[in-house]
Parts: structure tokens; sequence; C-alpha cells
């Protein structure tokens, strides 16, 4: 008797579909038949036993608890379940279903390849997501667009920043060392561009109100693991000049504090 394939068990088809649409879904607010089709096809590898209906009733279920998912919560979730169920191959087989699902439409957003390259992160498969990137059939749109990635920039630029009133060629460095840990398949002028778009809404906005809205945007879409990789980050970038002072050591704990990270900062 053939051992059950825990990989592919319904629990799995759920959490996936849910990512799925969220891919889909989330990067423009629209579901098209292609992407309908892709997603309904990649279940269907899955779950290889199931009739078209019951995968149907899958990718309704997901669809119901995306719609009622305004925190984001359940997709997070759905994220770090199956970085500890799947095997390592399980992982690299749904990112690239990801992937699939992703360019179904003949356009690859900026937002679409963030969200892939945090999945990629949170499953410790950093990199992985670059090859698939790098080979994509789809048209890739390089337009401008706020992501998750400018959200973990700001915050870092109003830690460097800080008392001081300024940011060093140091600290730019190190900011886009470590935004490259989240996004292997941007090269340095990328990041920087990334900085730059980030520096002009540093300058030009309400800074209370934007940064908690990173805030929250970072506590919303990234589990908890990735959350603590975002306040180590931070911490570097607050100790580039060799020193953490008060003010640096305020902010990065009350971020801290928000994420639910169980951690005490100090100057």
């Amino acid at each position: 008797m053939q051992a059950p394939d825990h990989d592919s068990s319904h629990q799995n088809a759920q959490d996936l579909a849910l990512i799925f649409i969220a891919l889909a879904y989330g990067a423009d607010a629209e579901l098209t038949d292609k992407e309908v089709e892709s997603l309904t096809d990649a279940l269907a590898r899955w779950r290889p036993d199931d009739e078209p209906e019951e995968i149907r009733e899958v990718v309704v279920a997901a669809w119901a608890v995306f719609d009622d998912d305004e925190s984001g919560s359940h997709i997070v979730n759905a994220i770090d379940n199956l970085g500890e169920r799947l095997s390592t191959e399980s992982k690299q087989r749904a990112l690239e279903d990801v992937m699939l699902i992703a360019e179904s439409d003949g356009l690859l957003l900026s937002s679409e390849r963030t969200l892939i390259s945090a999945i990629a992160a949170s499953w410790d498969m950093r990199g992985a997501e670059a090859d698939l990137i790098s080979n994509t059939t789809a048209t890739v749109d390089d337009r401008p667009v706020w992501t998750l990635l400018h959200d973990i920039a700001l915050l870092a630029i109003a830690i460097a920043h800080g008392s001081e009133g300024g940011i060093d060629r140091n600290e730019i460095a190190l900011m886009i060392e470590r935004l490259g840990g989240w996004r292997s398949d941007l090269d340095p002028e990328d990041l920087q561009g990334v900085i730059r778009t980030s520096l002009e809404v540093f300058s030009e906005v309400d800074l209370v109100e934007v940064l908690q809205q990173c805030a929250v945007s970072v506590r919303e879409r990234l589990p908890h693991a990735l959350r603590l990789i975002v306040l180590d980050d931070l911490i570097a970038v607050a100790e580039a000049d060799g020193t953490m002072n008060d003010y640096e050591a305020d902010m990065v704990g009350s971020l801290a504090q928000a994420w639910q990270l169980g951690i005490r900062v100090q100057a």
C-alpha cells in the first residue's frame, strides 16, 4: 500500500489556494479567467485524485476566506503553515506554481515579485525566486509602485535620519545591502530606486501617519519570523554609525512592541 502524500493534503490545498488567490487578485484587484484557470490547474496537480468539482469547492472556500481577511492574517498563517508542513521539494514546486499564476495574465507586476520574494524568504528559500523571475515568459512591469520593500525602506530611512537630521553614505550602503536580502532579483540600481522613492515620500508626507501605515503593513503581511528579520535589519541601520542613540532605540523598540516580537531594545 502506497504511503499517503502529506504534502498533497486537503489542508495544504486550502492554504495554497488562499495564497494563489491573494497573488492573483491582490496585485491588481482583479481575478481574470486565465488566472482562475491557472490556479485551478495548479491545485489539480496537488490533488490529482480529486474531481474538478472538488477542486472548485476548494477555490470557492479559499475565496470566502480571502474576501473576509481584511487584516491579511489568514494569508500569513497559510504561508507559515506551508513553510512548516511542506518538504523542501514541495516548497520549490509551490513557488513555481505561484510564479505560473503571477505570470498567467502575461504581466509580472512589481508587487507580485515582492510577494513571491517574501514567500521564498518565509520558506527559507531566499534566492530561489530570482531564477524563476529571471526566466519568466511574462512582461515584467517595472513601473514605480509602492511595495512592502518600500515600507521597510521607509522605516529604515526614518531610523537612519533619526535625531541627527541626515543620512550618510554608510547608512545608504547598508540599506541597499539589507534590502537586497529581501529581493535578490534586484540589482543595486533598482534598490537605490526603492530608497530614492521612499526618501521622496519621507520628505513630503505626514511622517507619523505614513510610518504607522508602514509598521502595520509589515505586521499584517509578514509572519513572526520575518518580522524578526526586519527588526534585525533596522537595528543594523541604527547601529551603522557605531552606536544606537535613544531616539533610534525608542523607535526600534516601539516597532518590536507593535510587531509583538517580545524584544526589549536599549541604546
